[in-house]
């Protein structure tokens, strides 16, 4: 009889603080609802105090993991594409008399990237497209025509660079050719036959003075860890072209443009890209602290692969050029 009279009485009460609008929520609750956004957001900090470190070196590691892929079968991939596409130009400026045959193109110099011979090297399985120029950026579509040296079957010493492991590596197996080997490279001339006479490491100094020479350029040692320049030169064995007056010299190339260099000028892009996933990841741990993180993740990982790849390819930029 008493307890039934007790819960009565503790009902009567309840309806009467819910009546007045005098609901009592339990302490932990009610601290929570208390607090206001920025409260509740630094309680999250606190509470996950180890996200931000965590989330940068998953960064860290997908980073390093864009750059290995970029240099290996991403750039090959890349590669590929644009030697399809360079083929498809160099045929119809061919075809249309239009090729390069000097530095000098139509009163100024050949742009940079410009599709200018076609270098063919059955004994090592090459056929690759040659551009203008030798930076990093040029090399990463194929093997380039330094820019201060005539153009393959001309009078004088023409200069093809290309990568060893890097994009694809059009020329990883240079150092497997033989001296008396031969192969061809056609140009807006025609084409012109060559036959190795010599390779080199180094700093070994070319032999004879062939009317005209052809050298190969790449590096050797481990893939994507160089230790020297590998050099092979190829005399000339069919009739000399026509040669027009040269513009550039050696002292004029652009340190970018030599054997192992890198351009400096991509860590303006390096370090805006920086910025952009710095934004990213902060954006990442605020909404893993609101949303949660597997919410956040799912949002931001396909904008950090985003980011990350294009970074890499800038990074790529400031490595050696024949890497």
């Amino acid at each position: 009889m008493d307890v039934t009279v007790m819960q009565s009485e503790a009902s009567s009460s309840l309806f009467q603080e819910l009546g007045a609008g005098r609901t009592t929520l339990p302490t932990r609750d009610r601290e929570a609802s208390e607090l206001s956004a920025p409260e509740k957001l630094a309680a999250g900090w606190k509470k996950d105090a180890l996200l931000v470190p965590g989330a940068a070196l998953v960064i860290l590691a997908i980073l390093l993991i864009s750059l290995i892929a970029q240099l290996s079968f991403m750039g090959a991939i890349s590669h590929t594409r644009n030697q399809q596409v360079l083929y498809s130009q160099f045929r119809e400026s061919l075809a249309n008399a239009t090729a390069p045959t000097g530095q000098v193109a139509d009163g100024s110099l050949v742009a940079l990237g410009t599709p200018v011979a076609l270098l063919e090297i059955p004994a090592i399985g090459v056929k690759e497209v040659v551009v203008e120029g030798t930076s990093s950026t040029q090399l990463m579509s194929g093997p380039g025509h330094s820019r201060d040296s005539v153009l393959p079957g001309q009078s004088g010493n023409a200069v093809v660079v290309g990568r060893q492991a890097g994009y694809g590596g059009p020329f990883a197996r240079l150092g497997e050719l033989k001296v008396n080997q031969k192969f061809s490279v056609t140009t807006g001339q025609g084409v012109q036959q060559y036959k190795v006479s010599a390779i080199r490491q180094g700093n070994q100094a070319p032999v004879g003075n062939p009317a005209s020479r052809l050298t190969l350029v790449s590096a050797t040692g481990t893939p994507f860890v160089p230790n020297k320049a590998l050099f092979v030169d190829a005399d000339l064995t069919s009739p000399v072209q026509a040669t027009p007056t040269q513009v550039l010299n050696q002292s004029s190339l652009a340190k970018a443009e030599r054997a192992f260099g890198g351009e400096s000028g991509a860590w303006i892009a390096v370090a805006l890209w920086l910025q952009v996933l710095a934004i990213v990841v902060i954006a990442i741990v605020v909404a893993a602290v609101r949303w949660g993180k597997v919410q956040a993740w799912v949002v931001g990982l396909p904008l950090i692969l985003f980011v990350t790849l294009s970074m890499s390819e800038q990074v790529t930029r400031l490595l050696p050029n024949i890497l």
